[in-house]
């Protein structure tokens, strides 16, 4: 996307949808809050003591589930994928993974302490066949379209870039940059062979912003990030489509003639804060754009933002503030916009050549809370299970509490990791292991 002038205020990332509404074709009440990840609850936390909460970013922890590295209470919480299946925590199978991007609506109680996630959206940028692999560079195309890793994103059933292949199928949560490009948080191997992944009944995805639409309903065609769409009859619609507007589509794997895909669904998408009340807490991770002066109005990760006044700057500072680069900004919702009070750099590009270098530099830091099952516990050396993920621990663990591999099957614990990429994908190697209390 090119950063271009645009005022900051409840308005989606793409403009489109709001222009569609000018012009007199309403979207209802209920395709804007689906829009958002869904709606309906107690999302803002009205009624129910303390203040409103809302977040976006990674998943980085289990026992609640940890975005961002807080916490959420979240037995009971309602999880909405982009076909609007609802999922309850604690009744259904948890779909999460470790590195998924979410859109977090809850609430925080009186003390400012306890967080609960009464919503959870999520869904991924990509699936699709790998269509290019650049193992030097870290990058793959899906669709021709460039993904791209780093030190930080999590694999699950293969061993990153090096072992992929043209023709498998791959799901891919992330960011866009501002490049057009994804910045790879999650990547699972779904099928190593397009016919594989067709003969198991798979469907390709896809979130972009409508390009050359044309046609009348129900049969439009248009590209998303230059991919060939049409739709038909069959199409379930979620939303009024326009050009401009960011739309997440469920596709079918057979490609026409023409080279288009079948969008099965189709589903608006917004960028907004409609389901926060007044004066919310936000936090908000991803990549800016819009970006003119600290003065004016901007995105990230397509939200609208501004600075606060007397700002605190984490590994950074106000000068390195520019587009393209990711942070994660913190502070509270005032008119439909985050008002940052926090601004933490997650990466910078000092060189100015487009491609942002994560400020770390190493892996990502994870965090577990629940019952230790001891797999494989030795004297100096062993894994682990907890909230459903393999730890290993090594000489380099830290154990607190008494603690140690002899002691720890079945207790209550809270586990550090930091993640390594092996040849069946990311594991988990505890930094530090202490009694959760």
């Amino acid at each position: 996307m090119t950063p271009h002038a645009q005022s900051a205020d409840c308005r989606p990332a793409t403009s489109g949808i709001w222009r569609v509404l000018a012009g007199g074709l309403v979207l209802g009440t209920a395709a804007l809050l689906g829009a958002c990840g869904g709606g309906g609850g107690d999302t803002a936390g009205v009624g129910t003591g303390g203040t409103g909460s809302f977040s976006v970013g990674t998943v980085t922890g289990f026992g609640s589930v940890f975005v961002n590295g807080v916490r959420y209470e979240d037995n009971g919480t309602r999880l909405v994928d982009d076909d609007g299946t609802v999922k309850v925590l604690g009744t259904d199978d948890n779909p999460l993974r470790l590195g998924m991007v979410v859109e977090v609506n809850g609430r925080v109680d009186d003390s400012g302490t306890v967080r609960t996630a009464t919503q959870i959206a999520y869904g991924a940028e990509i699936k699709g066949p790998v269509t290019a692999v650049e193992v030097a560079a870290g990058t793959f195309d899906v669709f021709g379209i460039t993904v791209r890793t780093n030190a930080t994103t999590v694999y699950d059933n293969f061993g990153g870039v090096a072992t992929l292949a043209t023709g498998n199928v791959v799901e891919v949560h992330g960011q866009p940059d501002t490049n057009g490009r994804i910045v790879a948080t999650y990547v699972e191997r779904e099928a190593t062979s397009v016919a594989a992944f067709v003969a198991g009944d798979g469907e390709y995805r896809l979130r972009g912003a409508v390009a050359g639409l044309s046609g009348s309903s129900p049969a439009y065609a248009f590209t998303l990030r230059g991919v060939a769409i049409h739709t038909d009859f069959s199409t379930e619609f979620d939303g009024t489509t326009a050009n401009g507007v960011s739309v997440s589509v469920r596709l079918n794997p057979a490609q026409r003639g023409d080279g288009s895909y079948l969008a099965e669904r189709l589903k608006v998408r917004t960028a907004s804060y409609d389901d926060s009340s007044s004066a919310a807490e936000g936090e908000v991770e991803g990549y800016v754009s819009d970006f003119i002066s600290a003065a004016s109005a901007f995105r990230v990760a397509g939200y609208a933002v501004r600075l606060g006044e007397g700002v605190a700057y984490d590994d950074g500072v106000a000068a390195d503030l520019k587009n393209g680069i990711r942070v994660e900004a913190k502070g509270s919702i005032d008119n439909g916009v985050l008002v940052v009070t926090k601004l933490e750099f997650k990466s910078r590009d000092d060189d100015d050549d487009g491609d942002d270098d994560d400020v770390s530099g190493g892996s990502q830091e994870f965090e577990f809370k629940g019952t230790a099952a001891c797999v494989s516990c030795g004297a100096t050396s062993g894994t682990f299970t907890v909230k459903g993920v393999t730890v290993s621990y090594d000489a380099g663990t830290e154990f607190r509490d008494g603690l140690s591999g002899a002691t720890l099957d079945g207790k209550t614990v809270e586990v550090k990791s930091v993640g390594e990429v092996t040849s069946s994908g990311t594991s988990h190697r505890a930094t530090r292991i202490k009694i959760d209390d």
